[in-house]
């Protein structure tokens, strides 16, 4: 049997009137109770309404909602405000986990307990109308709910419940009609401090492992932190400086004070900073301390600006450029004098209908933060299949436009059979490309011909940066020739970059290039540690938020300059004072409209990586915007977290936070809450960007 602290409950209360304070009351303390006993995020919500059916599949639909954005162990079904206990729920648990039938009582109904697998195959196979009916008419709804259950081969667990408890954390609220307790449970809330633990196990890995590599180490400060690690490294440890313990004993050695470092400097190849959160202090006075020595010394700390990012980059390379002015190759921004003309704006904001068509993942380039290139599939998908997928976005979902990607889609075989079919059914292509094919200036005049309307050109970094990012020599060279070609034949093109610790000094160099080039759009992405990445701890060109943040808002200052449109992905808002309107989140990519219509792009019918929702899923949400919403906060719940700061910030509703590897590796620290009410609008930010129209 799994531990209860595993097993995540789902309580659906069905009222007979409408709740009065004190049954609240009674409610919040059995699902405190539950919180505790259970997993902390278990979950409970309500509903009452005049029309016994209506009320109940209401409530089913927001179970069978919840199941699929947060996924629950059980769903207790509760008739009445009164009839909760803990004492009961815990024996129906026992009962289901250890297959105890014979523990269960049979009657009357007023409490039940369903496996959420069970939940999901029943709403599936039952149509809203029969959900609470049976054959036999004369059956109570929640009768008829197990019934219909036994007739699928699953077991009800249910009994009459004595009134001794109550409860609460909040899930993404679905229907206008359920209501949900009130959220912040403490042990839940707790929970969320693991993050930071983590970045700190894995900080201090990563400082054992550099500390391995001197052999001479000072070590600066003799508090909690040193005399933890000394176990670890003292045979590298030359001394221990402290100015507030100098001439004490520490381990067997005696501690100097911090201004001896001056003088014993030649003996020793490295200094570990321990004090932790002062680590940017004491830099700066060990730089003024050491003079010249400093930048001969290995400065180790907790706060990563200098731990492994010096080294990863060399790892990638040894050649990698990081001065924005340095991009090799005879690369110079002078050649360059056509920007974009006559480009509409609009400050209008609607729910995109673009889709995404994806031919497979194969690609002739192998970027080193591609996390597609981890996908098993290893084959193109056929023209058949695309064209299918094609004919889904257009005519189920209503797609008047769609992104066909990859891997590398003006590689794939059936490329322009799939672009002529487009045209067919008034489907508007572009497509995401590396550029490479497009180097031929024939090639990049056929696209058009048939039919693309514009491409997404990826340009991560330039010259010999370009190159080692993409594992291909001569690729940069092929990038500029493309966008010759482009030029030449006037093809529309926006651009995608995805920031790391290797290009973060060329950003604005990027954006530069894109402006004087001709292109009307650049997309800065925050590198997304999703699929094999995310239980990755040592990922070389990973950036802190913080240390990309100034080269970042460096290029957006000279994108407002010249009036190109700057987007910047999966950044906190936090990270972006001053740009706000430029951050898209999950939350705002339905409102770009070159970004990816939710309804079609996770359909239970394509073949793509995204999640895939079932038609009947879809279909409980009533409108496109929640929908929206709704896959918005599934992604964030899966994919980030919040820190406990982040739940008190105005921005926190509609922020996605931080990607869960990312504050696995380096916490949440770096989050700066906004004060003042709470946003709720989506588009509350981005309503004030000037956005690129189609035409």
């Amino acid at each position: 049997m799994r531990q209860f602290v595993d097993i995540k409950i789902a309580i659906a209360i069905v009222l007979d009137r409408e709740a009065a304070d004190d049954t609240l009351l009674r409610l919040s303390k059995f699902y405190q109770e539950v919180s505790s006993c259970f997993h902390p995020e278990s979950f409970c919500f309500y509903y009452y309404d005049n029309d016994a059916l209506r009320c109940r599949n209401t409530l089913l639909k927001a179970s069978a909602l919840e199941d699929y954005y947060q996924s629950f162990t059980y769903m207790l079904w509760v008739r009445g405000g009164e009839n909760v206990s803990l004492s009961s729920l815990r024996q129906m648990v026992v009962s289901a986990e250890t297959q105890e039938a014979g523990k269960v009582v049979v009657s009357p109904h007023k409490a039940i307990l369903v496996e959420g697998a069970a939940l999901k195959d029943y709403i599936c196979n039952h149509k809203e109308d029969s959900w609470f009916k049976a054959p036999d008419d004369q059956l109570q709804p929640e009768e008829a709910f197990c019934l219909n259950l036994k007739n699928m081969g699953y077991q009800a667990r249910y009994l009459s419940l004595e009134d001794d408890g109550y409860g609460y954390v909040k899930p993404f609220k679905v229907s206008s009609g359920v209501q949900y307790l009130p959220d912040l449970h403490k042990k839940a809330v707790n929970t969320m401090t693991v993050h930071n633990e983590m970045a700190l196990i894995a900080k201090t890995s990563a400082i054992i492992s550099a500390c391995l590599d001197n052999k001479a180490i000072a070590i600066y400060g003799a508090g909690t932190v040193a005399t933890s690690l000394m176990p670890l490294i003292r045979e590298r440890v030359s001394f221990v400086v402290d100015k507030n313990l100098a001439a004490k004993d520490f381990l067997g050695f005696t501690v100097g004070h911090p201004e001896s470092l001056k003088n014993r400097s030649g003996d020793i190849d490295s200094i570990l900073i321990t004090p932790i959160g002062r680590e940017g202090e004491i830099r700066k006075y060990l730089q003024t301390l050491l003079g010249d020595d400093y930048n001969g010394k290995t400065i180790i700390g907790f706060d990563g600006h200098v731990d492994l990012s010096g080294a990863n980059v060399k790892r990638i390379s040894s050649n990698i450029s990081t001065d924005s002015t340095a991009v090799s190759d005879g690369f110079s921004l002078a050649q360059y004098k056509y920007p974009a003309s006559d480009v509409k704006k609009t400050r209008q904001r609607s729910i995109t209908k673009r889709g995404v068509l994806y031919v497979g993942y194969l690609c002739n380039i192998r970027c080193v933060f591609c996390y597609y290139a981890y996908t098993p599939a290893k084959d193109w998908y056929t023209i058949e299949e695309c064209k299918k997928d094609a004919r889904l976005y257009r005519e189920v979902f209503g797609n008047d436009r769609v992104d066909i990607t990859g891997g590398e889609p003006t590689v794939y075989p059936h490329i322009f059979e799939l672009l002529n079919y487009c045209a067919e059914i008034r489907l508007i292509p572009t497509l995401i490309t590396n550029m490479q094919a497009l180097a031929k200036r024939e090639k990049a005049l056929k696209f058009k011909e048939h039919g693309v309307y514009d491409f997404l050109c990826s340009i991560h970094a330039l010259g010999q940066t370009y190159d080692d990012l993409t594992k291909v020599k001569g690729s940069w060279r092929n990038v500029l020739t493309a966008l010759e070609n482009l030029h030449a034949i006037g093809m529309k093109w926006r651009a995608n970059c995805t920031m790391t610790a290797v290009n973060r000094h060329q950003l604005k160099t990027i954006a530069e290039l894109v402006y004087n080039a001709g292109g009307r759009v650049i997309n800065y992405i925050n590198y997304n540690p999703f699929y094999e990445w995310s239980t990755k701890m040592d990922i070389d060109f990973q950036s802190r938020h913080s240390e990309m943040a100034p080269y970042l808002k460096d290029a957006l200052d000279y994108c407002d300059s010249v009036g190109l449109e700057a987007n910047v992905r999966y950044l906190p808002f936090c990270m972006m004072k001053g740009h706000e309107d430029k951050c898209y989140n999950y939350p705002q990519l339905s409102y770009d409209s070159h970004e990816w219509d939710y309804c079609s792009w996770f359909c239970q019918d394509t073949r793509n990586l995204a999640y895939h929702v079932s038609d009947n899923i879809r279909s409980y949400i009533p409108s496109e915007g929640e929908f929206h919403l709704y896959m918005a906060n599934k992604v964030k719940r899966d994919g980030f977290c919040q820190s406990e700061r982040c739940m008190f910030c105005a921005a926190g509703s509609i922020c996605d936070g931080f990607a869960s590897q990312y504050a696995n590796r380096f916490g949440t620290d770096e989050m700066q809450p906004y004060s003042g009410e709470i946003i709720t609008d989506p588009a509350w930010y981005i309503r004030n960007q000037d956005k690129v129209v189609d035409e």
